[in-house]
């Protein structure tokens, strides 16, 4: 096979590939201007009040809590565990070297990096209010979660409030997010 005849056979093989990928995406557009055309439900509801809930940090090797909002009843006890890589629960607090996203008068808390799957700190929650944390390694890429305590007026609550300059884009959005479900939870 010469060099041009070599070329030549790359070229169409290139060409074929690109064509037979337009052609898989193009059925794939399809299928999701159909699926765009229907709109999402977004369920609001917020957790029923418990005594205690317990949040994983990091599952499937992510960068999230799950549940990302808890509920629990004054006085109830929030636990996290984390089970992969280096993560943390710590209140957006001034303790903690942030603006507070926790209620005024509220205790604070850090569970520090925990470095081993496995490992768990709780927190009791003495104050009914609304509880913004971070992870601290993945804050920048919105690792942020929520807890409701009790079934606090929205009205006044620092962690509904929208969230200050400090917050990159993703912890940012992701507050919102889980603020506007809080907000639009505890109105009904």
């Amino acid at each position: 096979m010469t060099d041009s005849t070599r070329r030549r056979f790359l070229r169409r093989a290139t060409t074929a590939a690109a064509t037979a990928s337009l052609a898989g995406l193009a059925g794939c557009t399809g299928a999701l201007s159909e699926r765009s055309e229907q709109t999402p439900t977004i369920d609001y509801t917020l957790p029923e009040a418990t005594a205690s809930a317990e949040v994983r940090m990091g599952p499937d090797a992510s960068n999230r809590f799950d549940p990302a909002i808890v509920r629990v009843e004054t006085g109830g006890t929030v636990t996290w565990t984390n089970v992969s890589r280096n993560h943390s629960a710590t209140a957006y607090a001034p303790a903690n070297d942030y603006s507070c996203r926790i209620p005024e008068g509220a205790e604070s808390w850090d569970t520090g990096v925990f470095v081993e799957n496995g490992k768990s700190s709780s927190h009791t929650f003495e104050t009914p209010g609304v509880y913004d944390y971070y992870c601290t390694p993945h804050e920048p890429l919105g690792m942020v979660g929520t807890v409701v305590v009790g079934d606090p007026d929205p009205a006044d609550q620092p962690g509904l409030q929208p969230p200050d300059d400090g917050r990159s884009d993703r912890a940012a959005s992701k507050l919102e997010a889980l603020n506007h479900r809080v907000r639009s939870g505890l109105k009904d």
